[in-house]
């Protein structure tokens, strides 16, 4: 079920009230579904706020969403949520996907001949910040993307494990 895009009031420009949802209760939506969620937030985000989104930008923000959506689905069972925020005034696409599985996932060493597991490893790649926390029901996977700046390399701090249910540090 989706639930209709928000805007924030006239006057003001994109923020965290610029968003998505979409939630499950059994098996997850098809990836496709997910990133026509993505597509429809980027398109409110140009149309409302004449912010320009950059086709390989899209891109990216359907390709986290489709692997992390795809990641609940092979590894959790439902329910599950998708979340796409707008935040830091149109600069960033906060994804996150909730699900029941408490198996906190760990990116594998890149390696070209393994066939498969390299979602979460692309995930890490094109995101600016990747944050896993335990919550009381599972888990939440959050990906940050920049949606202005180039890529930057991949470095051990923008990867975050949070290990407490609650969400604050131990």
């Amino acid at each position: 079920m989706s639930q209709p895009l928000m805007k924030q009031a006239e006057g003001q420009g994109p923020d965290d009230a610029l968003c998505r949802h979409l939630a499950w209760s059994g098996s997850p939506p098809p990836a496709a579904r997910a990133r026509a969620e993505a597509d429809a937030l980027l398109s409110a985000l140009q149309y409302a706020y004449q912010v320009r989104v950059t086709p390989r930008v899209a891109d990216d923000v359907r390709l986290v969403v489709s692997e992390l959506v795809s990641n609940a689905a092979r590894h959790a069972p439902g329910p599950g949520r998708l979340d796409l925020q707008v935040a830091d005034r149109g600069r960033t696409v906060r994804i996150t996907v909730r699900d029941t599985s408490p198996v906190i996932p760990q990116p594998w060493p890149a390696n070209p001949r393994r066939p498969g597991g390299h979602g979460l490893e692309i995930v890490k790649a094109l995101s600016r910040r990747l944050t896993v926390q335990h919550t009381g029901e599972g888990k939440q996977i959050t990906a940050e993307l920049a949606l202005h700046q180039s890529r930057t390399s991949p470095g051990p701090d923008r990867y975050h494990v949070d290990r407490t249910p609650d969400g604050t540090s131990g």
